[in-house]
């Protein structure tokens, strides 16, 4: 991981919109700055971006600038050779909220890919896979936090051992060991089950010889059942031989029986039609008999129809003729109207005329006085209007209207019309519409009345037939035997019969399903004797792979590969820390890292009771005294030691084929040096420079900072914290 570039605002003392901090103009570079401000909240924002963790632990509010709701931290870097950044923010607001992006690519590139996850969590686990570091592994080898150096140093073997694992990305060899362990149990859950198989097998081989007793029973009873449902199926088809031909003397019975009473049955109905039909041909002819008398009447009114008719047209004349009168008084009164209307304009005209004579005359049309030559303009219009008005008048003329109205109304005069002889004519006339539905009826009647004669005689036909036929059928049944007993007999020994070979030919399937059972076990025997032989092999061979898988977790396990490659790597740790330190101490001070020691108490073995020994990580220091323990150093000689370590370790780190690490933090930490050993750690510093993409140096100290060429400067005033990079 290669720092390109910080954004943040809001974090810690920074405030809204401080300078963005670009990487890619420097190597080497030291954060100076007072006390509180602001130069280690640089990497804080850093770690709380990538893992969001931070000296604070993990609460990211207390990271939030005081006064504000929330922060934004934006960090870009490289890893081999591609670009990445990381956008995390915070706000407090309604219980707190929090966001998570991870892009490949710049910002806004074509290029750019969105690598976020789903939630926070897992876009985080994709950080640290990417990077293939977490937040724990980045402090304790290349982040050496203010307060924190001897973070590695203090721990305990067994974490100093986990540290240098998840450094060294041993934890490859533990997801090997998980998938071994996985394999295993696959393995074990096969076996288990090939011991069920094979017992499955070996209990059914068992039954072998009562298998094949079985089968011969079970022959033996087919052979005897067989033998007894031949001859039943042959009793039973006599049987059913027997009851078909009483069956058909039977059915000839009943159908002869059938016949005769449906003959007697229509004999009967013949008989009652007949009577009925008598009756009705006695009703017709008695309604018939008016039948001449009704078409005399009919005759006589009909007669009257043609002076109706007469009547009828004089009446069309009359109204024809009062519609005319109608319209010619219309056209007499419309003309004396308009005469009106006339005379009462002229009289309008000659009042206006006379009025214009006065002194003092007002204009009729707007009610003004006018003068002289108004008046004479006034009095020609009105003048022209009377006399087109009178010629109008003189136009108008009834003279023709009322001769005509006098013609019509002699003519209506003359028209014989008898009112009361009309209104005798249209009762009779309703009496024919009566007489003619009488008449109607009657010939339907007379129609009616020859169907029914006719039919009659078809009856008496039918009746002499079917009192032959009935006599007939008499005679045969006479001559039929009367079968039902003796077919109640057969059918019982049938159904007797049908039963006893239904119950045999259960015990023969019975006994066929016993037969083939015991057959198929005696034909699987040589295939399960195979198949036990199969599966002993599969056994043996995945006892075998077990073995295998067993060894290979314990292989890839801590106490495995892990520890061989930590061995691997403890005499290169320990040689440049020995390096780093001999030129930190003038070659007083030296470190020894063991990795096994042996046991207080002796454990019993073949040989006897013996110091076993145990698998450790120890950090042994002398200097020209001896050895001594770590806390008996003095916190400049401590802060070496840890010093060293750190590089060394960071070195391993960066050095290693796959490293993902090449940035190195160095917070603090100098003021426990005398002068001497300030001058050697930059001279260390400088040394190691073109080991790491970017080394941060963060101090306070004005005469350690004036060492390094290119600085950030770190200042806080009422805004917030500031910085500037000087000497590039």
């Amino acid at each position: 991981m290669v720092p390109v570039n910080l954004k943040l605002s809001n974090f810690t003392s920074y405030g809204e919109s401080p300078p963005e901090l670009d990487f890619t103009k420097f190597k080497l570079a030291a954060i100076s700055g007072l006390n509180g401000a602001g130069k280690s909240s640089l990497l804080d924002a850093i770690t709380w971006c990538v893992w969001g963790s931070s000296r604070a632990g993990d609460s990211s509010d207390e990271l939030v600038r005081l006064g504000q709701t929330g922060m934004f931290v934006e960090f870009s870097f490289e890893l081999d050779r591609q670009k990445f950044v990381i956008k995390r923010a915070r706000n407090k607001k309604s219980g707190g909220h929090s966001a998570l992006e991870f892009w490949s690519g710049s910002t806004g590139s074509p290029q750019t890919h969105n690598l976020t996850e789903g939630t926070i969590k897992a876009t985080q686990q994709k950080i640290i896979e990417t990077l293939h570091l977490n937040f724990e592994t980045f402090c304790n080898s290349a982040y050496l936090r203010q307060g924190h150096a001897d973070e590695f140093t203090t721990k305990g073997p067994t974490d100093r051992k986990r540290i240098l694992a998840d450094i060294l990305g041993l934890d490859h060899y533990d997801r090997l060991e998980e998938k071994a362990r996985e394999k295993t149990k696959e393995i074990q859950t096969q076996l288990t089950l090939r011991d069920y198989q094979t017992l499955e097998i070996e209990a059914e081989l068992s039954q072998k010889q009562a298998s094949e007793q079985k089968l011969k029973v079970a022959q033996e009873k087919i052979d005897v059942l067989d033998k007894e449902i031949l001859d039943l199926e042959k009793n039973i088809k006599m049987l059913s031989e027997n009851q078909q031909a009483l069956v058909l003397i039977s059915d000839q019975k009943t159908k002869i029986e059938k016949n005769y009473l449906e003959f007697k049955s229509e004999l009967e109905d013949i008989l009652s039609k007949g009577k009925a039909r008598s009756q009705r041909i006695a009703q017709f002819e008695n309604q018939i008999k008016d039948l001449n008398l009704l078409n005399q009447k009919i005759a006589e009114i009909k007669n009257l129809q043609r002076e109706a008719d007469n009547f009828n047209l004089l009446k069309q004349q009359l109204l024809e003729l009062e519609k005319k009168i109608a319209e010619v008084q219309g056209k007499i009164d419309l003309k004396n109207y308009n005469t009106r209307q006339l005379e009462s304009e002229l009289e309008k005209i000659q009042n206006q005329l006379n009025n214009l004579k006065k002194e003092g005359a007002k204009c009729p049309t707007c009610g003004q006085e006018i003068d002289r030559d108004h008046k004479q303009k006034v009095a020609k219009d009105l003048s022209q209007q009377q006399t087109s008005l009178s010629e109008e008048l003189k136009k108008i003329s009834t003279s023709e209207e009322l001769t005509l109205l006098e013609k019509h109304t002699k003519d209506l005069s003359q028209i014989p019309l008898d009112d009361q002889r009309y209104s005798q004519i249209q009762k009779k006339l309703v009496e024919l519409d009566n007489l003619q539905k009488q008449k109607e009826v009657l010939l339907q009647n007379q129609a009616s009345l020859e169907t029914e004669k006719k039919t009659v005689i078809e009856l008496r036909d039918l009746y002499k037939k079917r009192v032959a036929q009935v006599t007939d059928l008499e005679k045969e049944l006479r001559n039929i035997p009367d079968v039902s007993q003796k077919l109640i007999a057969v059918q019982n020994q049938i159904l007797e019969k049908e039963a006893l070979l239904s119950i045999m030919r259960s015990e023969e399937k019975e006994a066929r399903n016993t037969w083939g059972q015991a057959k198929e076990l005696m034909s699987r025997t040589q295939q399960l004797e195979k198949l036990l032989k199969q599966k002993l092999e599969e056994k043996s061979k995945l006892t075998k792979e077990k073995e295998v898988f067993e060894e290979l977790a314990l292989a890839f396990g801590k106490k495995g590969i892990q520890a061989m490659i930590i061995e691997s790597a403890i005499p290169e740790i320990e040689e440049e820390a020995n390096n780093l330190l001999g030129k930190l101490t003038e070659g007083r001070m030296r470190i020894t890292l063991e990795t096994q020691k042996e046991t207080k108490t002796k454990v019993q073995t073949t040989e006897g009771k013996i110091h076993a020994t145990v698998e450790t990580l120890d950090i042994i220091i002398s200097d020209e005294m001896g050895e001594r323990p770590y806390e008996l150093y003095s916190g400049g000689e401590t802060f070496r030691v840890n010093f060293a370590l750190r590089l060394a370790i960071s070195k391993l780190l960066t050095n290693r084929a796959g490293a993902k690490l090449q940035f190195l933090v160095i917070d603090e930490g100098f003021g426990s040096q005398d002068a001497a050993g300030k001058a050697r750690l930059v001279e260390v510093i400088d040394a190691i420079k073109d080991d790491f993409e970017k080394i941060l140096i963060i101090t306070h100290l004005e005469e350690l900072k004036e060492e390094f060429p290119v600085r950030i400067e770190v200042a806080k005033n009422a805004g917030g914290s500031a910085f500037e990079i000087v000497g590039v």
